[in-house]
Order: structure tokens, then sequence, then C-alpha cells
């Protein structure tokens, strides 16, 4: 009997979704990981793209552009233990507009 991760892997795959479904993943971890550990900036932080190993987080002001600078690598080690370790290369922040 097939586990219900491995089907949904499987279905997403067949349908060319697989690649949409991590991205959505590692956004939504980042955003949990932000809540967690930057809570006194985490309503001005906002992961928007993960594309081509490269998450994207955007910052409403530069207070909190500054205090997730400090903790990217933090950010970065713990999202590829619970992603797949090649799938995030790169954190890049950027000022909101």
């Amino acid at each position: 009997m097939d586990h219900i991760g491995s089907i949904l892997s499987k279905v997403l795959k067949k349908r060319g979704l697989h690649g949409h479904a991590e991205a959505s993943l590692v956004v939504h971890r980042a955003q949990e990981w932000i809540n967690d550990h930057l809570p006194l900036v985490a309503a001005a932080l906002h992961p928007r793209t993960f594309t081509d190993g490269t998450l994207i987080i955007a910052a409403d002001h530069a207070i909190a552009l500054q205090e997730c600078q400090m903790e990217i690598p933090a950010l970065q080690t713990w999202l590829t233990a619970e992603a797949h370790p090649a799938l995030v290369k790169d954190i890049r922040l950027l000022r909101a507009k």
C-alpha cells in the first residue's frame, strides 16, 4: 500500500506541478520560521518567491530588513534541513515599496 506522500508526489510530477508545490512549501516554511524566530518584525517580512534555488524575502522597512539579514544563515540552514538538501541555495532580501 502506498503512503499518501508518495501518491501525492507521483500525481504532482505527472501533472507537472511538483516544482510549484516544492516552491510553495519553501515559502510557507520560511514564513513559519520568520514568525517563530523574528516575532517583532515578522509582520514586515514576506517570503515572496522561490525560483531556481533562490528564496526572495521582501521587507516593509529597513529595520526588518536588517534584522532578517542577520538571521539569513540560520534560516538557510533550517530550510536546508526541512526541505530537500540541494533545494535552497540562496536567500535574498529586498525592500518592498
